[in-house]
């Protein structure tokens, strides 16, 4: 399914359960015409509540439906947009406690610098950086030098084929800068394991890429 065209995925699963879009507009409390309007890209993404009442009348089991939304859709619930806020908030505070906690040492060090040199020495050398963090950021360097030998590779083994596949992606990641939308897509797609999908996903994943270019 594609990640951005959302009334279009409705459609193709209305379909196949054989309801009309102005049924299945008047079961979630809409006006005739939203479902057609939903599909023809008219409201590009609709909110989380109503989002969910139409996979809920489209035969969807409601303990899927929210990551459904999530994972192909980037339609967060109140309750996943509050929790992504509270995690945030709560990074936050931690590295707010341990930058309060380095400066507090280095202050207490610097009453202390003439009699115990060495010891100042000692309290400028902590690492401001989180253990998990530290570990996290080294783990994702040595992927993206894995990632960038891959790239290397297939450069140098299939140049031409690969002169559009970096042009594209440079353009993507540079565009992600400024672009919260390109961010939010990029996101998206990637946070899931691409190589897991069968020949078949694959395929109609392509499919729909290539349509959505014309």
């Amino acid at each position: 399914m594609s990640i951005n065209n959302f009334g279009r995925d409705i459609k193709a699963l209305r379909t196949k359960r054989k309801i009309g879009s102005r049924e299945l507009s008047r079961l979630i409390g809409k006006a005739e015409t939203y479902i057609s309007q939903l599909e023809r890209g008219l409201i590009k993404k609709p909110d989380y509540n109503t989002a969910y009442d139409i996979m809920k009348h489209l035969e969807f089991t409601e303990s899927s439906i929210d990551d459904f939304l999530y994972n192909f859709h980037q339609i967060r619930s109140p309750q996943r947009i509050e929790s992504e806020a509270q995690e945030v908030a709560n990074w936050e505070e931690k590295r707010a406690a341990e930058i309060e906690e380095l400066l507090s040492q280095r202050e207490e060090g610097n009453d202390i610098v003439q009699e115990y040199p060495m010891n100042k020495r000692k309290k400028d050398s902590i690492n401001i950086g989180s253990e998990w963090l530290t570990d996290l950021i080294k783990n994702l360097e040595e992927k993206n030098e894995e990632i960038k030998m891959e790239l290397s590779f297939n450069i140098e083994n299939n140049a031409q084929v690969f002169e559009n596949i970096i042009d594209n992606l440079h353009s993507l990641l540079i565009s992600m800068r400024k672009d919260r939308e390109n961010f939010n897509f990029f996101i998206g797609l990637l946070q899931n394991d691409l190589s897991k999908l069968s020949k078949e996903s694959k395929y109609n994943i392509l499919k729909t890429v290539k349509e959505e270019m014309k």
